[in-house]
């Protein structure tokens, strides 16, 4: 057993090394999703230059997670580098969105392809605040618009129905689903509130007509009254 030690060492250092690795891993994932949730709030609140340079940060930073773990499937696999990085896939989509382009592909933005199918379900959120945002504002034509993309994300997910081990995307298509019901109902709700408002502002117009052409005939009324009244002193 003389080379016991040598070996115990040896293992020592290994998972020394390893447990650096972790510890700048779990970093630089922590960094990631603070990048992107400070670039997913500087899009709703249009500053997108500075939603642009927190989305490179944390593409940069991914590019770096990625590569210290490769080498380490356990740490590759437990779920705070798929965090992350659904987290740019959701940043970039709403910037691209918001900015009039095309989605960005998975491979030009270096996710892995499931990452970016998760990234893209938490999308759905985003467009959700922006719908409501919409009818806040009164723009209706705008929040149908986010519906309507909400709904199309939802049928291009819908379609992957794998085990959990391999994808685990059946727990976000049922809050996508949630989602939307809820969104196309407050949007109806207001589409109501809306017309209303609208006939009962018709209506009041009306009112006022009537009283006006009531009043305008009260006051003719009066004068013809007083003319007769001249016209007999006479």
């Amino acid at each position: 057993m003389k080379n016991l030690n040598n070996i115990v060492d040896k293992i020592e250092k290994s998972i020394d090394d390893k447990d650096k690795i972790r510890e700048k891993a779990l970093r630089l994932s922590r960094e990631i999703i603070i990048n992107c949730r400070k670039s997913i709030q500087s899009i709703h609140q249009n500053l997108m230059k500075d939603a642009k340079s927190n989305i490179k940060k944390a593409s940069d930073k991914l590019e770096v997670l990625y590569g210290i773990t490769k080498e380490h499937p356990d740490l590759y696999h437990a779920g705070f580098v798929e965090n992350a990085a659904q987290e740019l896939v959701e940043a970039h989509c709403l910037y691209n969105i918001m900015n009039g382009k095309d989605l960005p592909d998975p491979d030009e933005i270096k996710t892995t392809y499931s990452s970016y199918l998760l990234g893209l379900c938490d999308l759905v959120g985003e467009l959700r605040r922006t719908a409501l945002d919409s009818i806040r504002k009164g723009k209706a034509k705008k929040a149908d618009e986010n519906l309507n993309m909400m709904e199309e994300i939802y049928d291009v997910i819908i379609r992957f129905d794998y085990p959990s081990g391999l994808i685990p995307i059946k727990k976000k298509q049922d809050m996508v689903r949630g989602l939307i019901e809820r969104t196309r109902g407050e949007l109806a709700v207001a589409s109501c509130e809306r017309r209303i408002e609208y006939h009962t502002g018709e209506f009041r117009g009306m009112l006022d007509r009537v009283s006006e052409n009531k009043k305008k005939t009260k006051d003719i009324k009066k004068d013809s009254e007083n003319d007769l009244d001249i016209d007999g002193v006479w």
